[in-house]
């Protein structure tokens, strides 16, 4: 009965011993996925998301940068009055400006300008010309102003007997427009102040209704459509602009750019010529999971390593004890 405990009590450290090693190789085994799916979650990797809803998303988000474009590029237009496709026509040349029909984009000469409304309280930049047979109202934009200046100087020296024929003109593009009553009644203010000596110098003939002679039209310089002819043309390149973006994503679209997953999307861009850089913040996550991972698999190799040596201990002892058991045998035996 002796030597059998005594068997058992040297068989069951080995055991326990042995139970032990498991569960540590265990404890340190478990820990794995964890790890792997807190690495995930905390650099935003999708989890159970399949790549056709990604690939998906960024066709879905494609078309909608697409659409806003387009309404935006519909919105210049409209904000223009598609007056670039009358620009692209050209203005309508004409001789008697006063006689086309409102809102026409015309292009005019003039060479006989009687003066400005400066002393009725308007800038220089509003003269009155002679067109044909009527006095017309005419606004420049500062870029004629010196120009249509020298033709006024001009325009008097003739009546002055200083000169014999006008040299100088101007040609023009605007828009005929209505006068309003402000400008019409500034014209008229003109047209009593300096009626004398138009009719002394035989511009006009003496006459009691200034409408005889005074047109009821404006020509507005350099605008179409009742706008600057430069707010069209920067509206107009804006809506331009909106439309080239649409016309990039329809054809990466159509070569099924967004249908890529990111990888061979890198791919595609590579043979392409393109060279792809990563950013850094995503060369700060790859090394970290590459330690995470190094470090996690040195902690399992030495912990492993720890258990086979606790392993290989009680099988020494058992080995060890074997011959003493055979001794005590033999001298029982004796």
């Amino acid at each position: 009965m002796d030597e059998k405990t005594k068997k058992t009590e040297q068989e069951n450290p080995v055991d326990t011993g042995n139970d032990t090693s498991a569960e540590k190789m265990t404890e340190i085994s478990a820990p794995e996925q964890p790890i792997a799916a807190d690495v995930s979650t905390a650099y935003g990797e999708p989890e159970g998301e399949a790549p056709a809803k990604q690939s998906n998303k960024r066709l879905v988000n494609a078309l909608i940068r697409a659409g806003a474009a387009l309404i935006a590029a519909a919105l210049l237009l409209a904000m223009t009055k598609l007056s670039v496709f009358t620009l692209v026509k050209g203005p309508m040349e004409t001789a008697t400006a006063h006689h086309e029909e409102m809102g026409s984009f015309v292009k005019q000469d003039i060479a006989m300008i009687l003066g400005d409304l400066s002393d009725q309280g308007l800038p220089k930049n509003y003269m009155v010309a002679g067109i044909y047979d009527k006095l017309v109202l005419v606004h420049f934009t500062d870029r004629y102003l010196e120009s249509a200046e020298a033709v006024e100087k001009d325009t008097l020296l003739i009546f002055e007997g200083q000169l014999t024929a006008l040299d100088k003109y101007l040609t023009v593009e605007g828009t005929i427009e209505t006068q309003s009553e402000d400008l019409s009644g500034k014209l008229y203010e003109w047209f009593d102040a300096n009626k004398a000596w138009m009719q002394e110098k035989g511009v006009i003939y003496e006459t009691n209704d200034a409408a005889t002679y005074l047109s009821d039209a404006v020509l507005t310089v350099d605008t179409v459509n009742s706008m600057s002819e430069t707010l069209v043309y920067v509206l107009t390149g804006l809506a331009a602009l909106c439309l080239s973006y649409i016309l990039v994503e329809l054809v990466l679209m159509a070569t099924g750019f967004y249908l890529l997953d990111p990888k061979k999307k890198k791919e595609a861009l590579a043979e392409g010529g393109v060279e792809f850089n990563e950013s850094k913040e995503s060369e700060y996550d790859a090394n970290v999971i590459a330690e995470t991972s190094d470090n996690t698999e040195e902690k399992i190799s030495e912990v492993s390593e720890e258990c086979i040596k606790e392993e290989q201990k009680p099988e020494d002892n058992g080995s060890s004890e074997e011959p003493s058991e055979e001794k005590t045998e033999t001298q029982e035996d004796k």
